[in-house]
């Protein structure tokens, strides 16, 4: 909500500034559906989803398990004692808890593969959306993600940024950040020499 209203008050800013030599121009991009439909946002969803699968088959049969063990316990519950029946009942709790961790580690898991496996694709993909706001004289690209509940569709660059990442664009280029840390780390060990 407050994000909203912020972008909403940095708009009307820009709006409602007096009109300068600079002309506001605004853009958007889905980056979501960027991620999804570039080529390696594909292999990346793939691969994630082949490691879901493995672990949530992991998971069901665990599952499946600890189901068997209750009907069975439910089963023969009149047939045992009551000191049995309440070891058993606590066994089980415990596999329970077990399974409920198992489930969350997994989430985990998957939660930090997805976004070692997405980062440098969203990074690449910021660099091409930079580029083009550069080139086409831009003053904002936002993310239609962030709040942005509607705009014309002629102010969306989501299929042009797609195209030039699958077309090889800003491919093996260090983002700025890394490139001036691999320089200043270059700079140091000059110096050591």
């Amino acid at each position: 909500m407050i994000r909203t209203a912020l972008l909403g008050t940095i708009l009307l800013s820009l709006i409602a500034r007096p009109v300068r030599a600079e002309e506001t121009k605004l853009g958007f991009v889905d980056l979501r559906r960027a991620l999804g439909e570039t080529e390696e946002g594909r292999k990346a969803r793939s691969t994630l989803k082949k490691d879901f699968d493995k672990k949530q088959k992991e998971l069901d049969e665990q599952q499946e398990e600890v189901k068997k063990a209750i009907e069975d316990l439910n089963k023969k519950r009149t047939l045992l004692p009551a000191e049995t029946v309440r070891q058993k009942e606590a066994e089980l709790q415990e596999r329970v808890g077990k399974v409920q961790q198992t489930y969350m580690r997994h989430q985990q898991d998957l939660a930090t593969k997805e976004e070692e496996a997405t980062q440098p694709i969203v990074e690449r993909l910021q660099r091409i959306i930079g580029k083009i706001a550069v080139a086409e004289n831009f003053t904002m690209v936002l993310d239609k993600s962030a709040g942005v509940v509607f705009a014309k569709p002629h102010l969306d660059l989501t299929n042009e940024v797609i195209r030039r990442f699958n077309a090889g664009e800003e491919k093996g280029t260090a983002p700025a950040k890394k490139a001036a840390g691999d320089s200043k780390k270059a700079a140091g060990d000059s110096k050591k020499k």
